[in-house]
């Protein structure tokens, strides 16, 4: 991952800290390749054309005699620009040499954002139990002699031993993580390698990340297995979730499903039963909301909420909405109703102390709209226009059906499905010429079916789940659907 870069180990001793106002009376570099060989290195004392204050003489022991007929800092620009152009700055304390380094530079037409790598941030990350971090506490620790402190290349020198001592002690792998994630860079948990992902399909599927121990920290699918877990890495930061979870974790698990439908099915039977460390588990579902249409004596549409979905609903033929469960569908039609212009007021679904902002109810008519003003046809057509894409749809079918979905490779999967409702994926047996079931645990039921069984567990009554029903609405025109009985004909 860092093969491909340089390393620019950078120290300043200025006369001040503010880069605006102070000036750089010391530079050290020295450049490194991604494994920490040398490319090379350079020193100057450099004049700074000012005054020096009594403590920072005290502190680095250089005084207006140590700098004078020493180069400016435009005599040695070139040079410096020449070590830092395209490499990674590496400083104990960063912000304060990128900033004087930023400042300086682009005085003299550079300009300078570098990638910035923190061993002051480092030490604190590799090793929170250490008391202090400052580069003397670091050079005590590590058993580094340096013969002075606060000169330039005694400091580059001092970061130097300290990056090669983290390596070592922390093994290559975690090292390299730790300067990816301070570096913005995308990076593999320290305990996979990229012939790990490299072995993941990009197929669809599901995949389990496990810790240390083999407990689940997250379970998740994908269209592309192997682009679903890089993403995971790719967006590591700071001490973000994603880092965290990078951070634990120790293996992959994963199968490969047939399509998406088939992920869709798996997770939202599989997250119901088991409980990753890592992951925010899906809220427990309720029951669905069904929206009548109700016409009043002044035929105007109005709307009524009802939880769950009643089946003298359904079986009545009449049209109506239905969504994830009462909250979601008061918030969704209010806002439906909002971009379609329609009366809250006249809907009849406003709440006690609530208000209707539509144009009719703005009028000056003590808040309450005239239905005279409104023609009844056009707003019941508005009104069904505005939850078209809530409208249930029956089931197709009169019977159960198959709902065959295949990926690239052609592994083929047998869901299950009526009236809405999920009843198993299967694959195809073709020796013994019945369906074996494949990824939905259950409590009970047979692992196989034929034409008797299937039909058998079709009439077990199931509650109508709403993520059931959006997600097989979504492909049921897409794929391939059987009946059981044209299938088991076959």
């Amino acid at each position: 991952m860092l093969d491909q870069y340089r390393f620019a180990l950078v120290d300043l001793e200025t006369t001040g800290g503010q880069a605006r106002d102070d000036q750089i009376m010391e530079i050290a570099i020295r450049l490194d390749d991604g494994c920490g060989r040398s490319l090379g290195q350079w020193q100057s004392l450099v004049d700074p054309q000012c005054s020096i204050p009594f403590f920072i003489q005290n502190l680095t022991g250089i005084s207006p005699a140590t700098v004078r007929g020493q180069p400016r800092f435009a005599d040695v620009v070139d040079t410096v620009w020449g070590y830092l152009e395209g490499a990674i700055l590496v400083a104990h304390n960063a912000k304060f040499d990128a900033g004087f380094l930023r400042h300086h530079l682009r005085s003299f037409g550079y300009e300078y954002e570098p990638k910035v790598l923190c061993t002051l941030k480092l030490a604190r990350t590799l090793y929170p139990d250490w008391p202090k971090h400052g580069l003397e506490a670091i050079c005590h620790r590590i058993g580094f002699y340096s013969p002075v402190h606060h000169r330039a290349m005694a400091d580059v020198d001092a970061m130097k031993a300290f990056l090669d001592y983290a390596r070592e002690d922390k093994g290559e792998a975690v090292f390299n993580f730790e300067l990816g994630l301070q570096l913005g860079l995308p990076v593999l948990p320290p305990s996979l390698s990229q012939e790990d992902i490299d072995a993941i399909p990009r197929q669809p599927g599901v995949y389990r990340l496990l810790g240390e121990a083999g407990e689940l920290l997250y379970l998740g699918g994908a269209t592309s297995l192997q682009a679903q877990v890089l993403h995971h890495f790719a967006n590591c930061s700071g001490d973000s979730k994603a880092t965290k979870l990078a951070r634990r974790v120790w293996g992959i698990q994963w199968q490969v499903l047939a399509g998406d439908l088939s992920v869709g099915f798996y997770l939202s039977t599989a997250l119901r039963y088991e409980t990753p460390l890592m992951q925010r588990r899906p809220k427990a579902a309720g029951k669905p909301c069904c929206v009548r249409f109700v016409v009043n004596e002044n035929d105007l549409t109005q709307l009524r909420f009802r939880s769950g979905l009643p089946a003298s609903v359904v079986q009545s033929g009449e049209l109506f909405a239905i969504f994830r469960d009462r909250k979601q569908a008061k918030a969704r039609v209010a806002e439906l109703a909002k971009e379609s212009g329609l009366c809250l007021y006249l809907l009849d679904i406003l709440a006690e102390g609530e208000q209707c902002a539509c144009a009719n109810c703005a009028l000056p008519n003590d808040g309450v709209p005239i239905n005279g003003a409104v023609e009844p046809q056009n707003t019941n057509q508005k009104i069904i226009a505005a939850l078209s894409s809530y409208l249930y749809t029956p089931w197709p079918f009169e019977e159960p059906v198959f709902i065959c979905e295949r990926n690239a490779s052609g592994f083929a999967e047998w869901h299950l499905v009526n009236d809405w409702r999920y009843y198993g994926s299967f694959v195809w047996d073709a020796d013994a010429k019945l369906m074996r079931e494949h990824i939905v645990p259950r409590e009970e039921g047979e692992a196989q079916i034929d034409l008797e069984s299937a039909q058998r567990r079709c009439e077990q009554v199931k509650d109508f789940q709403y993520e059931h029903y959006r997600l097989i609405k979504a492909f049921i025109d897409e794929l391939p659907c059987q009946t059981l009985s044209d299938f088991f004909a076959v």
